[in-house]
């Protein structure tokens, strides 16, 4: 693996990658945090190969504060901070609501609605996304470096009843998670990282594969995109490889973009994707009338 980010990455079919907002940003948070009056954070470190396991394992490491500062607030790290939690609340809502009134009407084995985060760092957000709805989510966290894994055990377990946390490669979703299902899927600077390594459109490809294997079939499946703005290119990639649905096999449908109000000040976009059916003329079924059925 090369030093990623010596270099600008080039290639003939993604153009500029990501890879370099994300160190650009990963010096600025560090600047912002030198600058912050009276912080106690303690997660200063200097960029590394983002694409590298090593990398990640050493930055949970060497940025755990010591034992007298083991508080929430000290633990949690926030990549894409200008992304406010609320909007992520708030797109999922209308899918938790489907998902939990079928859950409720169906023999499902009280079952109840599932949220998946890849690459799920140490961000407060599986926490803020355990506790946010009126019915019980179940949440899974997972992660390839160990060192996260056991950080957001001992930061959650005892916290999130319903919260899970899986040690595993998200570019290997369905040979790790088996025959799950998710009625949600988020990746909040996931992405970003991946497109640091080489050969990064094989990666992209295969973590686009298991979100699809993963997600609910059912109408109301939402995958979530926090990362940095993606080039033409990019979006035309991931779009492509959503583009395999039939009205038997329900595909997904992106937004890319979308505004977000209080996000102005940084640099990452909100994007979703839904599952849609197509109908006998493969026209986009509307998803929005599909949830309301629920009700």
């Amino acid at each position: 693996m090369s030093w990623i980010f010596a270099v600008i990455l080039i290639t003939p079919a993604f153009g500029f990658t990501s890879c370099d907002s994300f160190i650009m940003n990963n010096r600025r948070l560090r600047h912002l945090q030198a600058k912050k009056k009276g912080s106690t954070h303690n997660w200063n470190h200097e960029p590394f190969d983002f694409s590298s396991r090593i990398g990640w394992d050493n930055f949970y490491k060497e940025g755990n504060p010591s034992d007298d500062e083991q508080s929430l607030e000290n633990l949690e790290y926030e990549w894409h901070s200008h992304m406010p939690h609320s909007v992520i609340v708030d797109a999922i809502a209308p899918t938790i609501d489907a998902a939990s009134k079928y859950y409720n009407t169906a023999a499902a084995d009280n079952e109840i609605p599932s949220i998946l985060l890849v690459g799920t760092g140490n961000s407060a957000l599986p926490r803020i996304l355990h506790d946010a709805f009126d019915t019980p989510v179940r949440v899974t966290c997972l992660d390839y470096s160990p060192v996260c894994v056991e950080m957001i055990r001992s930061m959650y377990a005892d916290l999130c009843p319903n919260m899970d946390f899986v040690l595993g490669d998200a570019t290997r979703l369905k040979e790790t998670l088996n025959s799950d299902k998710y009625d949600v899927i988020v990746d909040k600077g996931l992405l970003d990282a991946l497109m640091c390594g080489e050969g990064f459109d094989s990666d992209l490809e295969k973590l686009m594969a298991g979100i699809d294997d993963v997600l609910t079939r059912r109408e109301w499946g939402m995958s979530i995109l926090v990362c940095f703005q993606l080039s033409k290119s990019n979006r035309e990639f991931l779009i492509e490889l959503a583009d395999c649905g039939t009205s038997h096999n329900p595909n997904l449908f992106w937004d890319f973009d979308i505004p977000v109000q209080g996000s102005e000040k940084g640099r990452a976009t909100f994007n979703l994707a839904r599952r849609c059916a197509l109908d006998e003329k493969n026209r986009i079924v509307n998803v929005e009338h599909m949830i309301t059925d629920w009700k």
